[in-house]
Order: C-alpha cells, then sequence, then structure tokens
C-alpha cells in the first residue's frame, strides 16, 4: 500500500469515527430532552392528581420546551385548563393533541366537552362523532353527545343518544337524569318522574335528580313531593342555588312568602347576580290574565 493509499485509508477512518460520534452526540441530547420533558410531565400529572393546575400547566408547558411534538402533554395539559375554568386554552391544546395523533377518540372526546361548556353545541356534536367513530362504546360520548343536542333542540336525537348509552351501561344515573330532563321539557312528567326515580336509586346523593324530580311532581300538582324533594336536595347539596330558587317558587305559589323569601335570600348568597334570575322566574311562572 503507497503512502498517499494508506493516508486516504486513514483519513476515511477518521471521518467516520467522527461522524459516528456526532450522531452519538446527538442521540444523547435527544435522549436528554426526552428524559426531561417526561420528567417534567410526570411531575404535571402528579400536581394534576392534586388538582392544583396551575403547577400543573407549569410543568406541561415545561415538558413542551423539551419535547414539543408530544400529543399526551398537549392533552394532559388540556385537562388541566379544563378543570380550571379555562376552555378555550384546553381547546387550543386539544387542537394541538389531534394535529399530532388525529386517532385520539379521547382528545376528540375532551375538546367536545371544552366546546360544550363553551357553548358550541355543533363543535361538540361534531367531536363527539369523532370519538364514537373511532371508540364506539364511548358512552360518556353518547351521554354528552344527547345533551349538546338537547341544547340544539333535536330532541329525538338526544333520546336517542340516552336511550344507547343506558344500553351501553343501564347504570349511569346521569343519562337517566338527562333523558328525564329531554321528557321534562315536552311535559312527560310522569315519565320523566320514572327517569328521575332510577337515577336516584342508583345515585341516592344525586342532589340534581332530586330538583328535577321535584319540578316534575310540581308540574303534576305534587307540590308535597315537590317540597320533599327540594329539601332533600338542599340537604345533600347546601350550595345547590336551583335548589333553593324552585323551593323558593313553590313557596311562593303556596302563599308562604317568608320561606319564599328566606330561599331567595339564600340563592343571592351563593350568588348576588340570582337576583335578576329570581325576578324572570317570578315573572315566568306568574299567572297570566
Amino acid at each position: 500500500m503507497s503512502r498517499r493509499t494508506f493516508f486516504i485509508v486513514q483519513l476515511l477512518i477518521s471521518v467516520g469515527i467522527l461522524s459516528v460520534s456526532i450522531l452519538t452526540s446527538t442521540a444523547l441530547a435527544q435522549n436528554s430532552r426526552e428524559a426531561t420533558s417526561a420528567s417534567y410531565r410526570r411531575r404535571g400529572d402528579q400536581w394534576l392528581a392534586q388538582r392544583d393546575y396551575e403547577r400543573a400547566i407549569e410543568d406541561y408547558s415545561l415538558a413542551l420546551v423539551f419535547d414539543p411534538n408530544n400529543a399526551n402533554t398537549y392533552y394532559n395539559r388540556g385537562i388541566a385548563r379544563y378543570d380550571m375554568g379555562d376552555f378555550p386554552g384546553a381547546i387550543v391544546d386539544y387542537n394541538r393533541a389531534l394535529m399530532i395523533n388525529p386517532q385520539s377518540a379521547n382528545a376528540f372526546y375532551n375538546r367536545g366537552l371544552a366546546r360544550k361548556a363553551s357553548g358550541d353545541l355543533e363543535g361538540a356534536i361534531f367531536d363527539f362523532d369523532q370519538a364514537l367513530e373511532l371508540k364506539p362504546k364511548l358512552v360518556s360520548a353518547y351521554n354528552n353527545r344527547g345533551v349538546a343536542r338537547k341544547g340544539r333542540g333535536d330532541l329525538d336525537g338526544a333520546i336517542a343518544d340516552f336511550d344507547q348509552a343506558l344500553k351501553l351501561n343501564p347504570h349511569l344515573a346521569e343519562a337517566y337524569n338527562n333523558r328525564g330532563n329531554v321528557k321534562l321539557s315536552t311535559k312527560e312528567f310522569a315519565g320523566a318522574i320514572a327517569d328521575y326515580d332510577r337515577a336516584i336509586k342508583l345515585n341516592p346523593n344525586y342532589s340534581v335528580a332530586y330538583v328535577n324530580r321535584g319540578m316534575a311532581k310540581k308540574n303534576m300538582a305534587d307540590f308535597a313531593g315537590a317540597m320533599a324533594d327540594y329539601d332533600r336536595a338542599v340537604t345533600l347539596n347546601p350550595d345547590l342555588l336551583e335548589a333553593y330558587l324552585q323551593r323558593g317558587l313553590l313557596n311562593l305559589s303556596q302563599g308562604r312568602r317568608s320561606e319564599a323569601q328566606r330561599d331567595f335570600d339564600r340563592c343571592v348568597n351563593l350568588n348576588p347576580d340570582a337576583k335578576r334570575l329570581i325576578e324572570q322566574r317570578i315573572r315566568h311562572s306568574a299567572p297570566r290574565a
């Protein structure tokens, strides 16, 4: 081998060793970034479990600095933002998660919840549709799509969704309550009461179902039964404004003005803006000449 050939071979070997070194260094750096991101995400998960949403969001944001294409981190940060009431922020995070992983039924479902909470019922229904395409037995998606459909005035579609949810899970108290609400809105009071009965049997502490059943009973002139349901609701949940409001309206309609005023005062104590709502409900419930 000539000196020139030997020199070229040595040069190629050196270049090869240098290239391997660069690749190894790059891989180590990438692994380090992913490990750091995972560490922040795990701590964010711990904060989320403790309902410390601000710290959870802070850690998820740091995790994304090191690994900006991690769909799970965006998804988890979306949960934290949703739970603290930042629905637009949650939607942005679920959007990013779905751009990275468009096959995530859970991301579609959670974005649907955020859209529903924001008042975008059409967008929520779209998301629940997508979630159910990917996961046809996602019971909660049927239940929440039913709520959104009721809000859009599609009562038949809402009933179909609640029926399907109960077919998949006959022990879902929320679906019975929600189906009862549709029946209450169409003045099928006996059917509504039957559904509220089932909801309460499954969950005896379901304060909202007691309020709803009380309204159905009131519409059937079972005033004593309605009062008993409102009383039970406020016992179970002393901060449930709607229970005091409905009990106040019933007391007022029965001529118990002082009892009604106490209930209305409780509403205002819970939420100062309730005064206008009380006035509207009183006008709505007043007999017309």
